[in-house]
């Protein structure tokens, strides 16, 4: 271990999630981990970046988190406890394109084109790629026979070479209800935790909230937390979180 990973904050992460998990198989995945984002640039390492990420969060949820090994990518990635009840987490990456990026419209946009960009990502970057990886994953962890909470980070955008402030806002009322629509079709699920590092948000239309979705926003400046974090839970699920895990994840988000 030799290579200094580049981010300061990630390494305080790995550093953590050493300590804590300290059976077998998590010190094994750990130190993959630790190979991938010393070698990689950050890209190529999004989804390690990703797994230790979401590991920490949870940790710091206040659950126990172990890594599971990879066995034919028919495994979730965390094993959690809340006492004595178990629940899985499957992590997932989904990166923007350079040619979405080349194509993009951001730095030119006028205020009265600002939802009709919105709703270009929301279509190309979300929707479509959501649902083809929750498929994938639904297939993958379809025999697990207890709570499974699937959570999906957006590390970038279309628009991810533009200063931050370019990068048109989430109509978050819209995705919390295009995920519930989603998500009752996956009941292998039990929840979605969807973070969003570099997004903004608009500002609510209306005071109405979907009562399965929870979200937290944040201003830019503090790259030690994404600008939004949603957790969507699913009320078809085969198996459920229960209500103090679910609270956990909330207050640490």
């Amino acid at each position: 271990m030799k290579v200094q990973p580049k981010c300061d904050l990630i390494v305080h992460q790995w550093q953590t999630l050493a300590k804590v998990c300290d059976d077998g198989e998590s010190q094994t995945r750990l130190a993959m981990l630790w190979d991938h984002i010393s070698r990689f640039p950050v890209r190529q390492a999004a989804s390690a970046y990703a797994e230790i990420e979401t590991a920490h969060f949870l940790a710091q949820a206040g659950f126990s988190v172990a890594f599971l090994e990879a066995s034919g990518g028919r495994t979730a990635d965390l094993e959690c406890y809340e006492g004595t009840h178990r629940f899985f987490v499957e992590v997932t990456v989904i990166q923007s394109t350079q040619g979405a990026t080349r194509k993009s419209p951001a730095l030119r946009l006028q205020p009265h084109q600002i939802l009709e960009a919105s709703d270009e990502f929301f279509e190309q970057a979300l929707v479509k790629r959501l649902l083809s990886r929750m498929a994938e994953k639904a297939r993958q962890l379809e025999r697990y026979c207890a709570p499974v909470l699937l959570a999906v980070s957006v590390p970038d955008l279309p628009w991810g070479k533009g200063r931050p402030q370019d990068i048109p806002p989430m109509d978050l009322q819209r995705l919390a209800a295009m995920l519930i629509g989603v998500v009752v079709d996956v009941p292998q699920f039990s929840a979605i935790l969807l973070t969003l590092w570099k997004a903004p948000a608009q500002e609510l239309r209306n005071p109405i909230r979907i009562r399965q979705v929870t979200w937290v926003t944040r201003p830019p400046g503090n790259p030690r937390n994404p600008r939004i974090r949603l957790l969507a839970v699913n009320p078809v699920a085969r198996y459920r979180l229960s209500t103090q895990e679910l609270k956990s994840i909330q207050e640490e988000m």
